[in-house]
């Protein structure tokens, strides 16, 4: 029988020398008030949220009974709430527990104190002088 043919294989050259392929990697800030509240707008996340800081440290098992939504759909949301810091999570095993984080609810409730201390405040529209009528532009009717 003959032999089946060799391939060519063409000279290895020095890796080392080469080029590697970078990732572009962008560091954008956060604005962690709007992540939050972001957060916050979805009913299924305000649900979970609230039945986690209910609870205390809850597996997702026990989320997953206790809601009639699907275990993807779970997990997506707790992913978001977690991901915003609004809930942390432990691993045991191959359940996951989750606990509601007080420290993201402290950035929201700061800007909602905030804004009431800004409506309190005197604002400079307040002490607007009042408007020349002669020097107010006329409108045209028609």
């Amino acid at each position: 029988m003959p032999e089946p043919a060799r391939r060519a294989t063409p000279e290895l050259e020095d890796r080392s020398a080469l080029p590697i392929a970078q990732p572009k990697i962008v560091a954008e800030p956060r604005n962690l008030t709007v992540d939050i509240y972001r957060a916050l707008a979805d009913p299924i996340r305000l649900e979970l949220l609230a039945r986690i800081a209910a609870s205390g440290p809850v597996c997702v098992c026990h989320l997953e009974q206790e809601l009639p939504y699907s275990q993807p759909r779970i997990s997506k949301h707790l992913a978001t709430l977690r991901r915003v810091g609004l809930v942390s999570s432990r691993r045991e095993g191959t359940w996951v527990y989750y606990s509601a984080n007080g420290d993201a609810l402290d950035i929201a409730r700061e800007f909602i104190d905030q804004l009431g201390r800004s409506m309190r405040t005197a604002h400079e529209a307040d002490y607007c002088p009042p408007a020349d009528r002669e020097k107010a532009p006329r409108r045209i009717r028609r």
